[in-house]
């Protein structure tokens, strides 16, 4: 059974689908097929069933799966561990982040890190703190970017700086000339939101819900840049980052403003598994972010220092 047939099962039953599953792999459609069918030869049992919305695993398959990604981060693990007697710095760094920080944040730090270790492999795996946080205890991944606070004892955190949520509005929305909002002026709002689970969403509903607002959510889009282009479009408001919305807000096709007396502010850090010996590519991502990101979360700043909230 080898390792190749293993994660190209994984990846067909994580995407439901062979073509989406060649497409990650770098496979054709006829390599995948006949991976799995070798597979199924050598195992003498289905392991996938065609559907009409894609591709199911057979309860043998589910089984298989199960084990095969056990397997697979024992592998992985092995990798990277002989990794760090190669002077080369050959190997594989997972990283978890959320879509805002992936688009905005690591294309920057990932450069560099390419330019010290050309041989490393970079995975990167898109999702909200608590996600990344359940996918760096269950060792799906090395090391991710979170907002803090994080009460985790198995995990080092190491802060890299603060951020600003603020309400963005269209141009000629009503509260696009205010200076600053508080939680009583967005009662008749529609709010657009990313994810219900994102440490941004909790933290400014318990903001609203505090004083008294319930905020009515009419969608909840994946990508950050379509909220910003749905608020542009005056179809409601949302509070996001500052700096993920600098160059919309210097564009014009949006306004940003403070949300409450003093600001609503965040935290950040990385964090890994405090039990790990970092490696040295990882020790290099975590000095590339402590470097770097500050500078990006305080370049769109425009008002005060924010209190810093507590999103616990």
């Amino acid at each position: 059974m080898e390792t190749k047939h293993l994660r190209t099962l994984v990846a067909i039953v994580e995407l439901s689908s062979f073509t989406r599953a060649g497409v990650k792999l770098g496979l054709s459609q006829s390599a995948i097929s006949q991976q799995i069918g070798a597979l199924e030869r050598q195992l003498g049992v289905r392991l996938l069933r065609r559907t009409g919305t894609g591709a199911r695993p057979t309860p043998a398959g589910e089984l298989l799966v199960n084990h095969a990604r056990q397997i697979l981060a024992r592998v992985d693990a092995a990798k990277r561990l002989v990794s760090d007697f190669d002077s080369s710095s050959s190997g594989i760094l997972r990283i978890g982040a959320g879509g805002s920080v992936c688009h905005h944040i690591l294309p920057g730090v990932l450069s560099v890190l390419r330019e010290a270790f050309p041989r490393l492999e970079l995975h990167v795996r898109s999702g909200h703190t608590d996600l990344t946080v359940e996918r760096l205890l269950g060792g799906e991944i090395d090391v991710g970017i979170l907002t803090l606070p994080v009460s985790q004892p198995k995990l080092r955190l190491v802060e890299v700086g603060d951020d600003e949520l603020v309400l963005i509005v269209g141009r000629d929305h009503p509260l696009a000339t205010r200076s600053r909002v508080e939680p009583a002026d967005l009662v008749e709002e529609t709010f657009l939101i990313c994810e219900r689970r994102s440490r941004t969403y909790q933290l400014v509903e318990r903001v609203l819900l505090e004083a008294g607002v319930f905020p009515r959510v009419a969608m909840e889009i994946d990508h950050q840049e379509a909220v910003t282009a749905m608020v542009a479009r005056g179809l409601g408001v949302a509070a996001v980052p500052r700096w993920a919305i600098a160059a919309e807000v210097e564009a014009g096709h949006v306004v940003a403003v403070p949300l409450g007396e003093s600001g609503l502010a965040r935290s950040w850090a990385i964090g890994f598994l405090e039990e790990s010996q970092p490696r040295q590519a990882l020790r290099a991502f975590v000095r590339l972010c402590g470097e770097r990101i500050p500078a990006v979360l305080a370049s769109a700043a425009t008002t005060p220092p924010p209190a810093r909230a507590d999103a616990s």
